[in-house]
């Protein structure tokens, strides 16, 4: 792989031109890195339990799910309330550390303990706290070739 810095003064605004013989896994990894690489991704998040605002870190979530017509987080501590939407959720946080498995749920693929494929046509997440939950069908390809099973 070839790289190149060109420094040009009458340039407003930085232009990466990624230049290849055809379109690949490298190309598309490249490209997806450097359109994630400006963007700034959630690091807290207030949570709530009981009339009780506490402050989480994203990286202590298991899961992000709704139910009740409410948005939940999971984490060791047990399950809270927030004031997101999912898609919002989905779109601020970390693409390499949480995927979504289902219109309903976002799961955070660094608290994954294990992937269960044992069931025909369905995936089974299991956690590190032993929960569980399952992949929907519409969501198999996706999360496949994102964890490359």
């Amino acid at each position: 792989m070839k790289v190149e810095i060109n420094i040009d003064r009458s340039v407003e605004e930085v232009n990466v031109l990624i230049t290849a013989q055809e379109r690949d896994r490298t190309v598309d990894a490249l490209y997806k890195h450097i359109t994630e690489f400006g963007k700034k991704s959630l690091e807290t998040l207030t949570a709530y339990r009981d009339d009780i605002a506490r402050i989480v870190d994203v990286a202590d979530i298991f899961r992000i799910f709704t139910g009740n017509q409410k948005v939940y987080i999971q984490t060791y501590q047990g399950e809270y309330i927030i004031r997101y939407r999912l898609y919002e959720l989905e779109a601020a946080l970390d693409k390499k550390q949480f995927l979504r498995i289902s219109n309903s749920e976002i799961v955070n693929i660094r608290k994954i303990r294990d992937i269960d494929l044992r069931i025909t046509g369905r995936i089974c997440i299991c956690f590190m706290d032993n929960t569980q939950t399952y992949v929907s069908r519409r969501y198999i390809p996706k999360i496949k070739k994102s964890l490359g099973i």
